[in-house]
């Protein structure tokens, strides 16, 4: 009972840095780096739901797990290291020790810049659905979607449709609920635009070498934003990486039992 009473409670807060997060779990800290969102702000709703279904495996498996987006009123020209120096600053202020860092996506990417421009706040990373920089599909797509929202304030998802499948036909009929996120406007579109072009800049290739942050790349093998290699030289670049690529999985992987099986796992490791 009391384990699934901290894992059900939810405390908010937000960082030194401005980055807002959801706190769910007991144990060891967890910060998990949320993937791309449209508003940088806890997620209330459907994607709250959503959320919590990513996290609460892994405060069950003993982690005090923090959900964090990045920082509002994100100035235009940000860069990714901007970004990853203002959550350094915020896990050095709140924790005053090295802590687990968990990113997927966008999130993943962001991780791997926080080992290579400050280790010293990083104890282990985990780089889940991303490399060491764009994969070209994922590149495309989100030059898309940053010329939709410059243009007039709208989501396009369906941007995204050729990251999940490479059937054209499985395409089209999932671009057709996509394409209904262009019906509602963005509210603030310049945090969105201000994070893709930072993250269409990402590029650690030649900075992995030189981390000594263990990191585990988690990957899925049909995840078509990357090509597969990808994913596997981020591993190979670094002193301590490690892959697991599932090969029957694609870009979603959080919630798979396996995933958090593994995660744990590699966290725990002596």
């Amino acid at each position: 009972m009391t384990e699934r009473k901290s894992v059900e409670t939810i405390a908010e807060g937000v960082f030194k840095g401005g980055e807002p997060y959801l706190r769910v779990g007991s144990g060891r800290p967890l910060v998990y780096l949320a993937g791309f969102a449209l508003s940088h702000a806890n997620p209330t709703g459907r994607m709250r739901q959503i959320a919590l279904a990513s996290v609460r495996p892994l405060a069950r498996a003993g982690f005090e797990v923090y959900y964090t987006s990045r920082a509002p009123g994100l100035a235009a020209g940000t860069t990714f290291s901007d970004i990853a120096a203002s959550h350094a600053a915020g896990l050095a202020a709140h924790f005053g020790a090295p802590v687990d860092v968990l990113g997927h996506s966008t999130g993943g990417d962001l991780a791997l810049q926080l080992v290579v421009d400050h280790p010293e706040v990083v104890r282990r990373a985990v780089a889940a659905s991303a490399a060491y920089r764009l994969g070209p599909v994922a590149k495309r797509a989100q030059l898309d979607m940053i010329a939709s929202l410059e243009r007039d304030g709208r989501f396009r998802a369906d941007a995204l449709v050729a990251g999940f499948t490479q059937n054209r036909a499985l395409q089209r009929l999932l671009a057709i609920p996509m394409r209904l996120t262009v019906l509602m406007k963005v509210p603030n579109p310049a945090d969105p635009i201000a994070l893709l072009r930072a993250e269409d800049q990402y590029d650690v290739h030649d900075r992995l070498g030189a981390t000594e942050t263990e990191t585990l790349v988690i990957c899925g093998e049909r995840d078509y934003f990357w090509p597969p290699e990808m994913f596997a030289d981020t591993a190979r670049l670094m002193p301590h990486g490690k892959l697991v690529m599932y090969p029957d999985a694609g870009h979603a992987i959080v919630t798979r039992a396996d995933f958090v099986t593994d995660v744990t796992a590699f966290l725990n490791a002596p």
